[in-house]
């Protein structure tokens, strides 16, 4: 069912290349630029409405809560905190086939609150603040 687990872990793990990571998330900050980014996204997979608002307020409340991060980040207005999850596709002999690709979230730091925004696969204006690897990210019963 796609649906993030009730416990979310952020870690800071040294890893050079985050995308080539399963699941791992982005912090980012506004560089001050306006960059013009032409081209063609692949967009995240398409998941139910239920699905996806379920998933946004978990997230939302787990991020919130103070307990994410493996290390001390000092958040500052308007940071945006990216996540990625990698879905796999189930086989069509299986009861209930996916669609394989990804799924992505976006939080905007307000307010000393993460809040839930729109996902922007062109932020050129922005720099990687932090990165790193997502634990335990998807429900037990979700198939993941």
């Amino acid at each position: 069912m796609c649906e993030v687990s009730e416990q979310l872990r952020l870690c800071s793990c040294k890893t050079k290349d985050v995308e080539k990571l399963r699941h791992y998330w982005v912090l980012k900050r506004d560089n001050g630029e306006s960059n013009c980014v032409v081209g063609e996204v692949i967009l995240p997979a398409n998941v139910s409405t239920t699905v996806e608002n379920l998933n946004i307020k978990r997230l939302t409340r787990m991020l919130n809560s103070g307990d994410c991060f493996d290390v001390k980040l000092y958040h500052q207005e308007n940071d945006i905190l990216q996540l990625h999850f990698t879905l796999d596709a189930r086989s069509e002999t299986q009861s209930s086939p996916r669609q394989s690709g990804y799924l992505a979230y976006a939080f905007v730091y307000q307010n000393k609150k993460w809040k839930a925004t729109d996902y922007d696969p062109f932020d050129e204006n922005l720099d990687n603040i932090q990165k790193g690897k997502i634990i335990m990210p998807f429900a037990r019963n979700s198939g993941q």
